[in-house]
């Protein structure tokens, strides 16, 4: 498979909820063991999305990627979920795989304020729909005090595919 994590550094996740969401984040890889054939990448997001890790293999790369994560700013869980997408696309053969399965795990509150305040969740779950509508399957993982668990289940594949950090 072709993962990729998209992460929620924003300033809305305290430290113990950094703390929950790195545990999560890799929990994933420990299980998908990415030295065996799976791929994972990173994207984090806060005021801005930004590919933090290519898909790759390489297990301590992973490991090191959700490891820098630090909070801070607001949130674009849009451009997170659309650079997740970009990288998952079959026409990015760098390191996309056109014949693996895509997946994309969000980690996140599910309180996005960004591009606007008004327009934030509808812009996040269009482009969710438009990567799930290009084969992606998305799990999401709400983490945090304030966590819009319905909301993410809208984001998600399905209401099977969102789970709160605890599980």
């Amino acid at each position: 498979t072709d993962v990729m994590l998209v992460l929620d550094r924003s300033g809305s996740i305290n430290a113990s909820e950094l703390s929950a969401l790195k545990t999560a984040a890799h929990s994933f890889v420990d299980a998908l063991n990415p030295d065996g054939g799976n791929h994972i990448g990173q994207v984090k997001f806060s005021t801005y999305g930004q590919l933090a890790l290519h898909l790759t293999g390489d297990k301590t790369a992973i490991d090191a990627a959700i490891d820098a994560l630090t909070t801070g700013g607001l949130t674009n869980l849009f451009e997170g979920i659309t650079n997740a997408s970009d990288e998952l696309k079959d026409t990015h053969l760098i390191h996309e795989r056109p014949l693996v399965p895509d997946f994309m795990i969000i980690i996140t509150d599910g309180n996005p304020n960004l591009p606007t305040p008004q327009t934030a969740q509808a812009q996040a779950k269009s482009a969710a729909d438009a990567a799930k509508a290009a084969g992606i399957t998305i799990y999401v993982v709400g983490v945090g005090s304030d966590v819009d668990g319905e909301y993410l289940k809208t984001i998600a594949s399905g209401d099977d595919h969102y789970f709160p950090v605890v599980d």
